[in-house]
């Protein structure tokens, strides 16, 4: 390409590509963790720090990390996060380099980083002082958690660990939330499942089963929002189950919340009509508007918008349940401590 080439694919990508998509997509990787919304920003970090230094504005579509003094666009944070030049940022944003190929080199070199000591039942009091903190006891929590040791750079650390689907280990205590050997959802298969439940992380799961008493559904533990995306939401789709929803009451829940249901509203309509449900995902890889784009590459009006909005779907909004509390945690102990 010569430069004139390249400025009007950077020009286009920096349009297209969101950043804020970028930085979750490290956090799938178990490069980053994600720290939530404050104001308009969403913050980012390494597991070794307290809090998340990195901010994305969204809306500028943009990102800077407070502790290293640096940030900037798309293009300055594959530099940064992939020690990339602008040139190959570029070529590797235009699809000429597959994310998880690059990604996962990293996520490796981490993980030779870290040893897991001893993997055991939960028996120490800080741990089950936490617990019970958290509105649950230990026979609660003992079918689901492990109490892990591991040492990471010479320090050694211990938490309570939920296992994740990538084989790794969701970590959690008083001091500590973060992912160790890969990150990813969490899943869990109680009886004959009659339904599909999402929750955003492992104590609102394990809150719903203290509150609710039931036993029949599959669960689906984010461990964080940014692992909700449309590849899960579709595979759960064609599962063809009852879907139910119990993330925060938030910003971050109300928006994933919505999306899913978009999503579901948007894919019930597809297939009334008779038109694809085998999306071309990796087309709408870093792509702020997804269904503007997906509604164009299957032809559909964008007046058909109305009647898609329209559409009655089987996943529905649990959050009214908890209203007044931010999570299906804090209502649980908010009713123990009354």
């Amino acid at each position: 390409m010569n430069y004139s080439e390249i400025k009007q694919k950077a020009a286009r990508i920096k349009q297209e590509f969101s950043v804020l998509d970028y930085f979750h997509g490290l956090v799938k990787s178990g490069c980053l963790k994600y720290e939530g919304v404050q104001g308009k920003e969403h913050f980012f970090g390494f597991f070794e720090q307290r809090t998340g230094s990195i901010a994305v504005d969204d809306r500028s579509n943009v990102w800077y990390d407070h502790a290293a003094g640096l940030g900037g666009d798309i293009f300055r944070a594959v530099q940064v996060f992939e020690n990339k030049t602008f040139l190959e940022s570029v070529e590797r944003l235009s699809g000429a380099f597959p994310v998880k190929k690059i990604i996962q080199k990293r996520t490796s070199e981490e993980r030779q980083k870290i040893v897991v000591e001893k993997v055991s039942e939960i028996s120490h009091d800080a741990l089950v002082n936490y617990i019970r903190g958290r509105g649950l006891e230990l026979e609660d929590i003992k079918p689901f958690a492990k109490e892990v040791h591991w040492r990471n750079k010479g320090k050694r650390y211990f938490a309570i660990g939920f296992p994740n689907e990538s084989g790794g280990w969701v970590l959690r205590s008083s001091i500590f939330k973060g992912n160790i050997l890969g990150g990813g959802v969490s899943i869990q298969i109680l009886g004959t499942p009659a339904s599909i439940k999402f929750f955003e992380g492992w104590f609102d799961f394990l809150s719903y089963l203290k509150l609710s008493g039931d036993t029949d559904f599959k669960a689906i533990i984010l461990n964080s929002t940014a692992n909700l995306s449309l590849r899960l939401i579709l595979d759960i789709l064609k599962e063809r189950q009852k879907v139910e929803l119990y993330l925060d009451n938030d910003s971050t829940g109300e928006a994933y919340t919505n999306e899913f249901i978009k999503v579901a509203q948007f894919y019930q309509y597809c297939l009334e009509a008779g038109l694809t449900t085998d999306w071309d995902l990796k087309s709408l890889r870093g792509c702020r508007d997804k269904m503007r784009k997906l509604m164009t590459s299957l032809e559909m009006k964008f007046s058909e918008v109305k009647n898609i909005l329209m559409v009655n779907t089987q996943v529905s909004d649990k959050r009214c349940q908890y209203s007044g509390s931010e999570d299906l945690n804090e209502f649980l102990v908010g009713m123990i401590s009354r």
